[in-house]
């Protein structure tokens, strides 16, 4: 009982200090961190295994007023692919992005935002280092630019008044791949605000 109590009272302090931040004011900034899952769960014994893959990025947000916000990121990712031959073929992207977060969903003390996001990218593929040692026919060896749009859900829930978990998932459609057409990621990471 008493464990209740006190997990209670701890939950009404987070509450009214969240009542009380302002957020998503027109000139506010903030960064993020986050890294995250491609296109399905890996393999936690084995990181390395056919179809995991792993991502990280930066982000630099601008807040806008009325609870819309741009957001800049680069983005490093890496995926590895099935072979009969050693190495196994690794895929690389590296993306810079700019995304528009128009107004979404958010709980009355502010404390939770969930919006879509709509943006373009310019990047990098290289596939497997521009090795050519990998079998014919499994995977190309040709790096190639990439550039396109992504949409995606992100959600920010704020554990104090100007640091939040950032969590979402992003759909990129890479028309020039020599791998793969769509690429999803999943992140979660932390934002940390800055205040004028």
């Amino acid at each position: 009982m008493k464990t209740i109590q006190i997990a209670l009272l701890f939950a009404s302090l987070l509450v009214v200090r969240q009542a009380s931040a302002q957020r998503h004011i027109k000139g506010q900034t903030a960064v993020s961190c986050v890294v995250g899952i491609v296109d399905n769960i890996p393999h936690i014994a084995s990181p390395h295994a056919p179809d995991s893959g792993y991502m990280g990025a930066v982000d630099y947000v601008w807040y806008r007023k009325n609870e819309r916000y741009w957001k800049a990121s680069f983005t490093y990712m890496r995926k590895y692919y099935e072979a009969q031959t050693r190495p196994q073929p690794l895929v690389e992207h590296y993306w810079l992005a700019v995304e528009y977060v128009p107004c979404g969903f958010y709980t009355t003390h502010r404390w939770l935002y969930v919006a879509p996001t709509v943006g373009l990218y310019v990047g990098y593929e290289s596939v497997n280092r521009n090795q050519s040692n990998i079998a014919e026919g499994i995977i190309q060896n040709k790096s190639t630019g990439a550039i396109g749009p992504q949409l995606g859900l992100e959600a920010e829930a704020y554990v104090g008044p100007a640091l939040a978990l950032v969590g979402g998932v992003t759909e990129r459609y890479i028309p020039f791949s020599e791998v793969s057409t769509f690429r999803t990621t999943g992140y979660l990471g932390i934002r940390y605000c800055f205040f004028r």
